[in-house]
């Protein structure tokens, strides 16, 4: 039977063994946050379990001291490198060249007086005292010192890791609680040794649980691939400004963006937002009611928009306990909408007034040409007075189309089949070579937009104006069902062509296919606004438009 010596050397050396195994894919992802830090503990954590592992055999006084400098070592490679990896994982360290100057100085003091102990009996003992021993045997001070401040830099490790666990869900709080329950075996057996509760250093076993804690995070957990970023680096990192005001009307965060805004480096929390924001008094008024919307202010001498998103935060029982607000700027969007809305502006007086003026003009004269002239030069006239009137009805659309956009429409009861009948009326005498029929019942109500009449004028428009057969014809058929009204166009034209329904179905123009008017994009745009829906059946043998509009 094993002997419980030699099971406690195998335990050491299998401790040693497997620390060491972290070290690999720390080393491949060592330009990942707490790869540095992994890699110095498992390095402490090997050489601790090496140390460990000759203890249960009578050595020599040099040998005795040459375990306990492998410790001091050791200690501080698993101390720092153990803050150094919590650090870098909660973001509350850094490890640039400070930190880790602070921590090569640390070691460069205590391992030359744990060298030199020979020259002056201040670190370990006259006859240099084994670690086995408990600690509080030993009697000089300064290793007990080394001990309990690497125990601090371990314990404040834990200390943010137990932080992170509470404020953090999902993924982060995995990682955290992993690390945390991975320290807690080597650091509670270290402790029953040093307390003389065990006899035999058991650290190393304490390792070997932790190291395949570590293990199973890193090639499972993926602990160095997901990179945790923290709600507060999230915050500080934003480029929109954000506020947290509580219910007094005083700041209780701002990150830099809100401080640069408010040209306030420091000493603002706890300020009232009178204060914190008193170049923008309307601001502060927007502040104080949490008024969501969107504000101009003037900032480095230009304009900035922002529109305002206020969070609340309630405590136990919903009561209000403070306001999240976030400035998303939108200075660009309402630039562009300045601009967008001047260039409407333009294009409406053009076309209402210059164009169809224009229009107006060279249709009358070419209709009196087309009295005087005869023969070829009468059907070139007759053809401008087609083209005048083309554009004339695109321009009309166009228009339509502008009034549709700036209107701001509520549903309401549309009957029709009355709405219908009256456009039938309407092209019937506009259109007299073609044949209009119907069927429809007396009265069909629904709940849609009003200019619902618009999207079918246009679509019976088009039927009758672009059809080409010998005895043209349009019928209009309305079916009625529990979910839904149907209102179904149908003519025996050409059928539409396959440019204009490829325009549509894109939803924009490209550079080789245009559409030939903007009558259907009218109809879309009622669609889309009314919760309706169209569809297209077309052929060289004719075309149904079909729209169905859904009952509320």
């Amino acid at each position: 039977m094993l002997s419980p010596q030699f099971r406690f050397v195998v335990i050491s050396l299998l401790g040693a063994v497997l620390s060491l195994l972290v070290v690999i894919p720390a080393l491949r992802n060592r330009d990942k946050p707490g790869a540095t830090g992994l890699i110095m503990v498992a390095l402490g954590a090997s050489l601790f379990s090496l140390g460990v592992a000759p203890l249960t055999t009578p050595l020599p006084d040099w040998a005795v001291y040459a375990v306990n400098n492998l410790y001091v070592a050791a200690g501080v490679l698993l101390g720092f490198g153990w803050l150094v990896t919590v650090g870098e994982h909660t973001e509350t360290i850094v490890p640039d060249r400070r930190v880790f100057a602070a921590g090569g100085s640390y070691f460069t003091i205590v391992q030359t007086l744990a060298l030199t102990d020979p020259l002056h009996h201040l670190f370990f003992s006259p006859i240099y005292l084994r670690q086995s021993e408990p600690l509080f045997v030993l009697p000089l001070p300064l290793n007990i010192v080394h001990i309990l401040c690497m125990y601090g830099l371990i314990l404040a490790a834990c200390g943010l890791l137990f932080s992170d666990v509470l404020e953090t869900t999902d993924a982060r709080r995995t990682q955290s609680g992993l690390l945390l329950a991975c320290i807690v075996p080597p650091l509670a057996l270290n402790v029953l040794h040093l307390l003389g509760i065990t006899s035999l250093n058991w650290t190393a076993l304490g390792f070997v649980v932790m190291t395949l804690g570590i293990g199973w995070a890193v090639l499972r957990a993926d602990f160095l691939d997901l990179v945790s970023v923290s709600r507060s680096r999230a915050l500080r990192s934003m480029s929109d400004p954000v506020v947290a005001i509580d219910t007094e009307g005083r700041v209780i965060d701002a990150n830099p963006a809100a401080r640069d805004l408010s040209d306030v480096d420091s000493g603002y929390q706890n300020v009232t937002v009178g204060s914190f924001f008193q170049p923008f008094p309307d601001l502060v008024e927007r502040l104080k009611t949490g008024t969501e919307g969107t504000i101009a202010v003037t900032h480095g001498g230009r304009r900035r928009d922002f529109s305002l998103t206020v969070s609340e935060i309630n405590g136990r029982g919903d009561s209000p306990l403070a306001r999240v607000i976030v400035f998303r700027e939108v200075t660009q969007l309402k630039q562009r909408e300045r601009e967008l809305d001047l260039l409407s502006q333009v294009q409406s007086r053009v076309l209402r007034h210059n164009i169809r003026n224009e229009l107006d003009i060279i249709k009358a004269q070419n209709e009196q040409l087309l009295v005087e002239l005869e023969g070829r030069r009468a059907r070139l006239a007759e053809t401008t007075v087609s083209s005048a009137d083309r554009l004339l009805s695109i321009s009309s659309k166009t228009r339509a189309v502008e009034q549709l956009i700036e209107s701001d429409e509520s549903p309401t009861t549309v009957d029709l089949a009355a709405t219908v009948e009256q456009l039938l009326e309407t092209h019937r005498e506009t259109y007299p070579e073609v044949a209009f029929s119907d069927r429809l019942p007396n009265s069909c109500p629904v709940e849609t937009l009003p200019s619902i009449r618009l999207a079918l004028n246009n679509l019976v428009e088009n039927a009758a104006e672009h059809n080409t057969a010998a005895d043209p014809a349009v019928e209009v058929v309305l079916t009625e069902t529990d979910d839904e009204v149907a209102v179904s166009i149908t003519d025996n034209g050409p059928g539409i062509p396959e440019q204009e329904l490829a325009v549509r179905d894109q939803g924009r123009e490209t550079s080789l296919e245009h559409g030939i008017g903007v009558g259907l994009w009218v109809v879309d745009s009622v669609i889309e606004r009314s919760g309706a829906s169209l569809s297209f059946e077309s052929d060289t043998g004719g075309t149904t438009a079909t729209i169905r509009i859904p009952r509320q």
